[in-house]
């Protein structure tokens, strides 16, 4: 299993309150117009199958089992410009991706 986050991603997570018991769950759904759609949340209760897939510096990010699938490869960014500030997923196995870059499809 091979996740990277960038090191303005870990501060921004660290920012969050990720850290210590708290982790970022991170899923993949169907959804979107390309047919999967990442989400995120922070958490701190382990599921059943859940399988911890980045682990550096205190912080944690995990996956149901559902989830792992579709994350290897993940990259996570952090961007703060003006347009389009926020977290950006980009998973190299994608084979399309909707034009806004919400899904992908695998």
């Amino acid at each position: 299993m091979s996740v990277s986050v960038s090191e303005k991603a870990m501060d921004q997570l660290k920012t969050l309150g990720v850290g210590g018991p708290h982790f970022l769950r991170v899923s993949v759904a169907p959804g979107g117009c390309a047919g999967m759609s990442y989400s995120a949340s922070i958490d701190s209760m382990l599921r059943e199958g859940d399988e911890v897939i980045f682990e550096q510096s205190g912080l944690r990010l995990i996956a149901d089992p559902g989830s792992v699938l579709f994350v290897d490869g993940l990259e996570i960014d952090y961007s703060d410009d003006l347009i389009q500030a926020g977290f950006k997923f980009r998973n190299p196995n994608a084979k399309k991706a909707c034009g806004c870059g919400s899904s992908f499809a695998v």
